[in-house]
């Protein structure tokens, strides 16, 4: 498996996955992710999982913390993911829970350009 996470201007958050994705891959995410929005509160997040294949079966998937605590910091979420794992991938991220939007897209310069944009 295959996890970075990287921040460009404009405080967003780049997490590139490939492979399956565990959940000590998830755990990490999360630690650079309180370390990106303690150094410049919210963020707009980018999950590029084009060669994504899955999660891994080991951990406690079911801890919401993370996101109870971090959400009001996030802006939005895109996702650029294959067709395959898209609805996966919106339910894994609790698209329809957040506060922030999320949504998925087809490329990495669409996602982008939404999420740079200030239109939902």
């Amino acid at each position: 498996m295959s996890v970075t996470l990287t921040k460009e201007p404009e405080n967003l958050v780049v997490v590139h996955i490939e492979g399956i994705f565990t959940f000590e891959d998830l755990k990490e995410v999360q630690n650079q992710g309180r370390y990106e929005i303690s150094r410049g509160g919210q963020v707009r997040l980018l999950i590029l999982a084009e060669q994504f294949s899955g999660w891994g079966k080991e951990g406690d998937w079911g801890d919401l913390t993370f996101m109870y605590e971090y959400d009001p910091l996030i802006e939005r979420i895109a996702v650029v993911t294959s067709e395959n794992w898209k609805g996966e991938l919106l339910m894994f991220l609790g698209a329809d829970r957040r506060q922030a939007v999320v949504r998925s897209f087809a490329s990495e310069e669409v996602a982008k350009n939404w999420l740079r944009s200030e239109n939902d």
